[in-house]
């Protein structure tokens, strides 16, 4: 509306009231001066004076004042009552969690939902990944309410939710501003320790939140130098913070090489540490090597390597035939609702939701039938390093470190963490029991 009587689109504005436009004093004495600068009129039903003159203005002055009381009022009065109702063991509104229900205005669980929320925090106490969580209830038929496959931002932000423990959090300290015109600061935190029954025990919540915790220490910022493969697991042993990758350029050449700094080194923090930029290829090739030997060392003396690779072939089956069985019954269902979309005795409101129910279910189908080509390919490369090694023991670097995703994820199966220690020339590999 605005930018219309900016452009000189429009030459009168009517409002039933003052406060239909803004209920801001600063908000409205601003749109008014601009108006009057564009030459357009804003006409208000509840407006008596005359704005040409002193009093008139006075007047208007004092409507706008009591507009903006009358909102925050209103504002202070509904938070008062939120609280309130949040102290009270009832909810302050909105749409209860992924596991929860309301059922008079309390939290109840909800049966069907609650066991993914258990499963999540329990494989996250085990260290596994988003992408696992997100697998597993995947294979388990989990989906959102909108009936979404769960997404790494939804799974982070139900991870960290307080609700699951039993604990009902209102007007958080440090949390965003629900309403600009109200002085949440007037009103203290509530924090219900009885309002919601708990899914998963304390225990369980502070061990999740301790390893997501530590896990914002080591995560790369983003995919930029993702051929970084020691990212995370490098740290400077003088100063003890994570060491990063980057790419600069030096030597007589110019050429760009990759390495590993220490963020207390740069001058931006005073050079507070010693350790300087490491050779990422020397770092990298020394870890690798590191692990070749000790992969060719279990190989050679341990009779059971057979039986580790044959452990890992019988999982994969297993998870293939699990998916295979999926599978089938999504195309069952699939079949179902098309055959319930092309009944004539339908409307078309439930044509079409079948349908879409049937797209979702395709949707399914075709993640859980590139999982399972991803594991026959796994087996396959499984299949050829078991009878490779049994014609040739030893296996090279590069039979191992095939890619930079591979070598990323060996070298986390293998490394807890590597400390680089500039004072003895000296780099500790710790590795996982």
């Amino acid at each position: 509306m605005m930018s219309l009587a900016e452009q000189h689109s429009i030459d009168v504005i009517i409002v039933v009231k003052f406060d239909r436009l803004a209920r801001d004093l600063a908000d409205i004495a601003t749109a008014i001066k601009l108006l009057n600068l564009y030459g357009c009129q804003l006409v208000a039903g509840d407006d008596v004076s005359d704005a040409n003159t002193p009093a008139g203005e006075f007047m208007r002055s004092i409507l706008f004042a009591q507009n903006q009381y009358h909102a925050r009022r209103v504002a202070s009065d509904v938070m008062a009552t939120e609280c309130h109702n949040a102290k009270s063991g009832l909810t302050a509104g909105g749409t209860p969690p992924f596991g929860l229900k309301i059922v008079d205005k309390r939290f109840e669980i909800n049966h069907n939902e609650a066991p993914a929320v258990k499963l999540m925090f329990e494989m996250v106490d085990k260290g596994h990944s988003y992408a696992d969580i997100i697998n597993e209830l995947e294979r388990l038929g989990y989906t959102t309410r909108k009936n979404t496959a769960f997404t790494y931002t939804t799974i982070n932000s139900m991870l960290r939710n307080d609700k699951y423990y039993g604990t009902y959090v209102y007007n958080r300290k440090g949390g965003k501003r629900k309403r600009d015109r109200v002085l949440i600061e007037e009103f203290d935190e509530v924090r219900n320790t009885k309002a919601i029954p708990p899914i998963i025990s304390k225990q369980l919540f502070d061990s999740a939140q301790s390893i997501l915790d530590g896990r914002k220490v080591v995560r790369p910022k983003s995919n930029k130098y993702s051929q970084f493969i020691l990212t995370g697991l490098l740290y400077c042993k003088s100063c003890g913070s994570p060491m990063s990758g980057t790419t600069n350029k030096g030597g007589s050449s110019g050429k760009s090489r990759r390495i590993y700094t220490c963020p207390n080194h740069h001058s931006k923090r005073g050079k507070k540490c010693i350790t300087k930029a490491l050779n990422a290829e020397y770092i990298e090739q020394a870890v690798k090597l590191t692990i070749s030997e000790s992969i060719n060392k279990y190989l050679s003396t341990s009779p059971l390597s057979s039986a580790v690779f044959d452990k890992r072939l019988s999982a994969i089956k297993e998870e293939v035939g699990a998916l295979s069985r999926r599978i089938t019954e999504l195309n069952s269902k699939i079949s179902t609702f098309l055959e319930k979309a092309s009944s004539p005795s339908i409307s078309k409101r439930l044509a079409e939701r079948y349908e879409k129910q049937a797209d979702d279910c395709i949707d399914v189908q075709t993640k859980k039938q590139a999982e399972v080509n991803r594991l026959t390919d796994q087996a396959t490369a499984i299949t050829a390093i078991k009878d490779s090694c049994k014609q040739t023991p030893l296996l090279s670097v590069d039979d191992i470190f095939t890619s930079d995703k591979v070598s990323r994820e060996v070298v986390r199966l293998f490394i807890k963490r590597i400390d680089v220690d500039d004072n003895n020339d000296d780099i500790s590999i710790i590795f996982k029991s």
